[in-house]
């Protein structure tokens, strides 16, 4: 074996990975490429230890199809941005913290049977995962090349949509680039579908609405005590939320430090999994001639083209300080760099989306991401140290990063609180935070009940 220089390597799915390389004649087609803190255990290992999973633990086996371009580290680039939000206001009371999943806003609307079947069947209701690539969709999705070429399994009677995904993202990493063309004309998609889908709900199931009602409540709870802060967490990437915190507060969240100001404001929001006005704008917005994602697909762009070269260069776009942030949830404890999500915008409601690379994390099953500026993430981790109530609604509890997130700094929880149909399932994702010593679950069979039963005594 034999290494050269620390160096970053640059793959095809778009991940910077920093490290020592070597090559061993057992993968001729890969490198290896070990985080040096490792590199002491990496050397002891004997042959008949070196393989992919013990290499995966210590840094990472890659095929070389997938290395784009490589440069040499150079440790002044950690010192090229930071991102770091306010500092928190002491005097303030941020003991509450809701999260919603698609379950939520799937379920929004509350009033007679008649009046919840009219929503229940419209087209434009906010889609469960396994119902994002459903027939009801075709008007959308026949634009979407990527889209129609998955459909074929997508649209299976027992897919899990996202252990699909995240099968295919095995392909990525591996370097089959016509699977990763697809992903990214999806996401244009799903970034199509959830606005639809947002302006379909604020504007015409805006009357009887739980969104409604529960920012109602909060709002009159925080004019009574306006130290009261609230703190949101949506892994649902539409606006239902935001339209109507906006409309009851009377806040506007204009730019994307306004969804995290609640220093100046009465609540903060966090979307680990990006948001359909979310984006990275292209410097040139009339390369594509209003038809983004159909070139895209068509050019065969994968995300080093897509970051590196369109979006901005290899070194700009780059948060470097991301290494830290990504160790501290990868379960092995390793570091990798990315796109600098601290770059995103705020798309106007009715801005040109061709003008965007949406920021919207697939429906990966597994996948240790977030899609949300590094302020944000910050933020967020932050908060979770202050929370005593934990409101969950609409989410089932399986994102495994967010989770060890919230398991290792919410040492103050005292009370967990569920809305759902299915609460067994949240139990089972959340168990060691739920099995704590000291913490009351209490569940709810869904967000109405919730919102007629159970608001008051979770925010006071």
């Amino acid at each position: 074996m034999q290494h050269l220089p620390i160096r970053c390597y640059y793959t095809t799915y778009g991940q910077v990975y920093i490290g020592l390389e070597f090559t061993d004649h057992r993968y001729p087609d890969n490198i290896i490429i070990i985080q040096v803190s490792n590199l002491k255990k990496f050397s002891e290992l004997t042959g008949d230890e070196m393989t992919p999973d013990v290499i995966n633990k210590l840094g990472w086996l890659i095929p070389e199809r997938t290395i784009k371009r490589i440069i040499d580290y150079d440790d002044s680039y950690r010192q090229r941005k930071t991102h770091y939000p306010s500092t928190f206001y002491s005097e303030q009371n941020r003991n509450v913290m809701f999260i919603f999943g698609a379950g939520a806003s799937a379920n929004c609307v509350f009033g007679t049977e008649s009046e919840i079947e009219l929503f229940r069947g419209d087209t434009l209701r906010p889609p469960l995962g396994n119902e994002l690539f459903s027939p009801k969709f075709k008007h959308y999705y026949q634009s979407y090349q990527g889209v129609k070429q998955s459909l074929h399994f997508l649209q299976d009677e027992n897919a899990n949509v996202e252990e699909l995904f995240e099968e295919e993202w095995d392909d990525i990493s591996e370097g089959n680039n016509t699977v990763l063309k697809r992903h990214i004309n999806i996401q244009y998609y799903i970034q199509e579908i959830l606005q639809k889908a947002s302006f379909c709900v604020c504007s015409n199931y805006n009357e009887k609405n739980l969104f409604a009602k529960l920012a109602n409540k909060l709002q009159k709870a925080y004019s009574r005590n306006p130290s009261k802060k609230f703190a949101f967490v949506s892994f649902n990437q539409d606006t239902i939320l935001e339209f109507f915190l906006e409309e009851q507060f009377g806040k506007k969240i204009d730019k994307l430090e306004d969804y995290i100001s609640d220093n100046r404001g009465p609540f903060a929001i966090f979307k680990p999994h990006g948001s359909w006005n979310w984006g990275w704008k292209f410097p040139n917005t009339e390369a594509y001639s209003g038809h983004t994602p159909q070139k895209l697909f068509s050019d065969g762009v994968d995300f080093d083209n897509l970051y590196f070269d369109l979006l901005g260069n290899h070194i700009d776009m780059v948060d470097w300080s991301d290494w830290g942030r990504n160790s501290s949830f990868n379960p092995n404890g390793l570091g990798s760099v990315g796109i600098d999500k601290s770059s995103i915008s705020l798309i106007p409601n009715h801005g040109n989306l061709n003008h965007y690379f949406p920021s919207i994390l697939l429906p990966y099953r597994d996948k240790d991401d977030f899609t949300m500026p590094s302020s944000h993430l910050k933020r967020m981790t932050s908060y979770f140290e202050y929370v005593e109530t934990l409101i969950i609604i609409g989410w089932k509890g399986n994102e495994a990063a967010f989770n060890r997130l919230l398991f290792d700094n919410s040492n103050n929880l005292k009370r967990i609180i569920v809305a759902d149909p299915t609460p067994t399932v949240v139990e089972k994702n959340l168990s060691s935070l739920i099995s704590r010593k000291g913490i009351e679950l209490i569940k709810y069979s869904s967000f109405e009940d919730f919102i007629k039963h159970g608001i008051s005594y979770a925010i006071n």
